[in-house]
């Protein structure tokens, strides 16, 4: 049986940050949807550019103070998505813990919910989980999604 969807996640303004993306035609799949390696990257995409927004662009760097890796990615293929209409991938997130958090993503194509991609993202020092810090946790509490607020 499928586990319900919170409506909220179906809808492209429920997200606080949104990135529209060009489809491409080697996107697609034999079958002329776009494939599933497409859409995970259409997911890291938006990942990474608000991940950029939150934490600027040293956590891209080497020597960076903490690093950003994903532990979990799942992907729910809702519809199917065509090129060569563009997407837009939405992202929130939806818990903050201590060295880690869980970003949802919902993308979108002609309006729909096409997916949904829940990920969990460590962040990391030395190889280590580190602690998020004060002024990283503020701004991440800056694009929580509506359902999350305690």
């Amino acid at each position: 049986m499928p586990r319900p969807i919170d409506p909220n996640r179906l809808q492209p303004a429920g997200y606080p940050f949104r990135l529209d993306i060009e489809t491409q035609f080697t996107d697609m799949d034999v079958g002329a949807h776009l494939n599933n390696i497409a859409i995970a990257r259409f997911y890291e995409s938006a990942r990474v550019r608000s991940n950029l927004d939150l934490f600027g662009r040293n956590f891209l760097r080497r020597g960076a103070p903490f690093l950003i890796v994903l532990a979990e990615a799942n992907i729910r293929y809702l519809a199917e998505g065509n090129f060569p209409d563009p997407v837009q991938v939405g992202c929130g997130i939806h818990r903050i813990g201590n060295s880690s958090f869980v970003m949802q993503q919902g993308l979108f194509q002609n309006g729909a919910c096409i997916g949904l991609c829940d990920c969990v993202m460590v962040l990391t020092s030395d190889g280590k989980p580190t602690r998020i810090p004060a002024g990283v946790r503020t701004a991440m509490q800056g694009i929580l999604l509506p359902d999350t607020h305690h």
